[in-house]
């Protein structure tokens, strides 16, 4: 994925470049509810001051705690990181003395960002919102993510784009 500035607004506009090859089923229907999701898995939500953090998911406790400073989009996009990693059965990696385990906590948090951007930024909802959108900043208040979080899934797009051409070219 790359962007180009508009030389008079030094505005990025999104577009979709390069190679990988990924495809992923995505939730549809309704939009994607991370608070919903977390009662139905029986998870616990509190809110606490985080300086270091958006949110932590605390398995021991089946527990989310968020930051409490975060606006709504930002919480909906962090409990929904955290949700992927309850989900996933995932363990904080940080006290642990080996090697690997720095590499799998990077691991873990990639896994739980591209699961959580897939669930709350749908095919469609994204190729809409790419239709008009002049930046980044736009595309994101309109489907109520992150910036962060419609990288990642732009990211995930331009894969299963990629993927698809590949098909038609061995197919």
């Amino acid at each position: 994925m790359t962007h180009a500035f508009d030389r008079k607004g030094r505005i990025a506009r999104l577009s979709l470049v390069g190679p990988v090859c990924t495809r992923v089923p995505e939730t549809a229907g309704e939009p994607y509810s991370p608070w919903e999701r977390a009662e139905e898995l029986g998870l616990h939500i509190r809110h606490a001051e985080l300086s270091d953090s958006w949110a932590w998911w605390v398995p021991s406790r089946r527990l989310i705690i968020v930051a409490n400073r975060l606006t709504t989009v930002q919480e909906r996009c962090a409990l929904a990181h955290e949700l992927e990693h309850a989900q996933r059965g995932d363990v904080d990696c940080r006290g642990i003395e080996h090697p690997s385990a720095r590499t799998w906590g990077r691991r873990q948090e990639s896994r739980a960002d591209e699961a959580a951007a897939r669930r709350l930024i749908s095919t469609a909802a994204l190729e809409a919102a790419m239709r008009w959108a002049h930046s980044y900043e736009e595309a994101a208040q309109e489907l109520q993510v992150t910036e962060h979080m419609l990288r990642v899934r732009l990211r995930l797009y331009r894969n299963e784009l990629e993927c698809l051409d590949t098909l038609r070219i061995a197919g």
